[in-house]
């Protein structure tokens, strides 16, 4: 999960982290502040939830 203005971890982090990763999943929040998931809205919670519970893959170009 990355979120596009997110001063501490910046989201080209996150792509360049998906990118070295075999398989990697990236999720976009389009909004400010550090962290989506618990405090953002169900779009992030049911994407995160359901990589972590089911295994669900997030689909390539997934945002919230």
């Amino acid at each position: 999960m990355g979120t596009t203005g997110d001063a501490a971890t910046p989201y080209q982090d996150a792509q360049s982290l998906v990118a070295q990763l075999p398989g990697g999943m990236l999720l976009t929040y389009n909004d400010l502040g550090h962290t989506a998931y618990g405090r953002s809205n169900s779009c992030v919670t049911d994407a995160v939830d359901g990589y972590l519970v089911a295994l669900k893959p997030v689909r390539p170009g997934a945002s919230c």
